[in-house]
């Protein structure tokens, strides 16, 4: 016995995961699995076991009946299922417990991979046969009338036979699981969903599509460079730009006017707000909760609704014209001036909490006592904080433009919603480009992704270098 329990305890971490998926793949027979509908309606819920014990379904329609008999089905699925999974169980248990030799160890895992994958194979047959085509023509139905589904349980089970099977073929490779293996999805994540794409649009830009292949050329950036002028407005100057450059500035502009208003509104904020947790004694502030509950609504309904309070007859308009005597409605979203002014505040309020948050989480980590130490050395509050306080919470700060500058420079909800598509963001050329039917407007886009996502990459490193200034200088000498 002392020798098993030693066994237990040497047991490796893919052994641990094979018989902890050999255990609930044996429990999973008795749990219900499966639905089935009958008329859009959830009629029974089956398990493997229950289809021995109550394998008939009569159900009572207005236009006739539904009579189903799982008995024969039901019966073999039962049996075939059982045999497999205790013989996973107990395999999984008894070659770990009881072999000692590297080469029966690995022929072990190889056996219970085999029994996972006839487990999750029986699963799927039993889930496909289990409304076969005859009894729906049988009961004249449709398959949109019956239909059997799989339940929460059910998923649950196919993701801890697949991770079963992952440990399985570990062991049978003679690998040793380590925690260092949990980050290999998320390797695989960021490969697929990150790295590829970038791949994939940096092939884009270079590469057309035409009827033999792809061929290189720099169609596209011809058509981003070409000498196509617009005049602009900014600030009340109109100036004669190349068209997309135009498009550029714009979207700069509105990151930059985002980043500053949310700086400058978001700092004092998280100062205030972490102060009255310190003073408080608390390890969170329920006023913090409230700048972040609006980012739980849609930004689309947010932004709908600004533009209803600007509207002509909005709230604003409203209170002019009954309160303040105006006599006629001001066209706030019609006037480039205001209409510019307000897309830019509706930005700084759907940002907010992204340079709120980051600034907030490390001012509320700096030690009360560096200030008292300023103190005793002389330095006033205005001193304490410019030469203490703010540099500690440089790195808040830079994390704050981060998050808060690159969104924005490529957000064009809002600059499209509040203006009524009259001002073009660099969103709105990208998508205009890729939706287009012409292979080279679609390089286009292509070209103008690629040259947006390195002026971003530029950017991080500039900011990623003066995050490393800051959390290196630990503060400045009063």
């Amino acid at each position: 016995m002392s020798d098993i329990r030693s066994r237990f305890k040497l047991m490796p971490l893919h052994g641990i995961v094979m018989c902890i998926a050999a255990t609930l793949s044996f429990v999973s027979v008795f749990i219900p699995m499966f639905e089935l509908f009958v008329q859009y309606k959830r009629e029974r819920v089956f398990s493997l076991f229950s289809m021995i014990m109550n394998p008939r379904v009569y159900v009572q329609l207005r236009d006739g009946t539904v009579d189903l008999d799982f008995r024969g089905f039901g019966g073999l699925m039962f049996t075939l299922t059982l045999v497999v999974a205790v013989a996973a169980l107990t395999l999984s248990l008894g070659f770990q417990l009881y072999s000692n030799t590297r080469k029966s160890k690995r022929l072990g895992c190889l056996t219970v991979m085999i029994l996972f994958a006839m487990r999750l194979a029986l699963h799927v047959v039993t889930l496909n046969k289990l409304v076969t085509p005859e009894m729906i023509e049988a009961n004249g139905l449709t398959p949109q009338r019956l239909y059997a589904v799989q339940s929460l349980v059910g998923n649950i089970l196919c993701v801890v036979l697949f991770l079963g099977i992952a440990a399985s073929i570990y062991g049978a490779l003679g690998l040793t699981m380590n925690m260092k293996l949990l980050s290999y999805p998320y390797i695989a994540w960021v490969v697929i969903f990150t790295i590829l794409p970038l791949v994939l649009i940096l092939f884009s830009a270079f590469f057309a599509k035409t009827s033999g292949g792809y061929e290189f050329n720099l169609d596209g950036f011809k058509t981003l460079f070409e000498n196509k002028t617009v005049t602009a407005e900014f600030y009340g100057v109109r100036v004669t730009l190349q068209e997309y450059f135009s498009v550029f500035l714009r979207s700069l502009d509105y990151a930059l006017w985002t980043t500053i208003g949310c700086l400058v509104l978001g700092y004092p904020l998280a100062y205030i707000l972490q102060a009255r947790s310190k003073r408080l004694h608390k390890t969170s502030s329920k006023l913090l909760l409230l700048f972040v509950l609006p980012t739980w609504m849609n930004t689309m309904l947010r932004t709908y609704a600004w533009r209803a309070f600007f509207s002509q007859t909005g709230i604003l308009n409203t209170f002019l014209i009954n309160v303040c005597g105006r006599a006629e409605p001001i066209l706030f979203l019609k006037d480039p001036m205001w209409s510019d002014i307000i897309t830019k505040f509706v930005l700084v309020n759907d940002f907010l909490p992204f340079m709120l948050l980051p600034i907030y989480s490390v001012l509320v980590k700096i030690d009360e006592s560096l200030g008292q130490a300023a103190a005793d050395l002389g330095a006033n509050r205005v001193q304490t904080f410019t030469k203490v306080i703010f540099p500690l919470s440089l790195p808040g700060v830079i994390s704050g433009i981060q998050m808060v500058f690159m969104p924005s420079m490529t957000f064009y909800m809002i600059p499209d919603i509040i203006t009524e598509g009259s001002k073009t963001t660099i969103g709105n050329t990208v998508q205009s480009f890729i939706l287009n039917e012409s292979p080279t407007f679609q390089q286009a886009g292509n070209v103008l992704s690629l040259i947006l996502l390195i002026f971003v990459l530029i950017t991080m490193r500039l900011l990623r270098n003066q995050d490393k200034e800051a959390s290196g200088s630990g503060g400045m000498v009063l």
